[in-house]
C-alpha cells in the first residue's frame, strides 16, 4: 500500500494535527503547495500556514517540522483546499503533479484536501503511513482506506 482516502467531517476541528499525530514532523522539510483553511486569531480569519509563510517565519512555503507542527496545533480550523509535500531535511524538491512524479521525487509524503471532506494521503514510508491509518480510525473521521500503487498510478497529486 501507497496511499490513503480519508473522508473528514465539514467542520472546525485540528483534522492535520490528528491525521500527523505521532510522526516526527521533525525529519522533514514541508511544502506548502497551496493553504486554503480558515482559522481566526486576533478577531481575523487567515490561513493556519499564511501567517507563519507570510510574515516572515519562510517566505518560500517552506516549514520546517517545529513552524509545521506549530501551524497544524492550532485548535478549531476548517480545511477547504491544501496541498503540503514533505521532503527529508535539506532534500531538493521538484515539481510534483503526479504519482510517478511522487515515486521519482525525493518527496516522502503527500497530503492534499479538496472539497473540505476529500483527504488523500501518500507516503514511501509504510511505517509511517500505517500510524496515519491508525490516527483516522474513530468517531472524528467517517472513512479511512488505504490505496494500492495500482489504483494510485493514474492519479494527479495535487489540490
Amino acid at each position: 500500500m501507497i496511499g490513503l482516502d480519508i473522508r473528514i467531517k465539514n467542520e472546525y476541528n485540528s483534522y492535520l494535527k490528528k491525521i500527523f499525530a505521532g510522526i516526527d514532523l521533525q525529519k522533514y522539510d514541508w511544502e506548502i503547495i497551496f493553504d486554503d483553511t480558515l482559522y481566526k486569531e486576533n478577531g481575523t480569519f487567515q490561513g493556519i500556514f499564511k501567517n507563519d509563510i507570510i510574515h516572515g517565519i519562510n517566505k518560500n512555503g517552506i516549514l520546517n517540522g517545529h513552524e509545521f507542527n506549530n501551524c497544524i496545533s492550532k485548535e478549531n480550523y476548517i480545511i477547504y483546499f491544501v496541498d503540503i509535500k514533505a521532503y527529508p531535511t535539506g532534500a531538493t524538491r521538484s515539481i510534483i503533479k503526479t504519482f510517478s512524479d511522487f515515486m521519482e521525487s525525493n518527496c516522502e509524503l503527500v497530503l492534499i484536501c479538496v472539497d473540505s471532506v476529500y483527504v488523500e494521503v501518500y507516503c514511501k514510508n509504510s511505517k509511517v503511513l500505517e500510524t496515519i491509518y491508525n490516527n483516522c480510525l474513530g468517531e472524528d473521521f467517517e472513512k479511512v482506506d488505504y490505496v494500492s500503487f495500482e489504483d494510485a498510478s493514474g492519479r494527479t497529486l495535487k489540490a
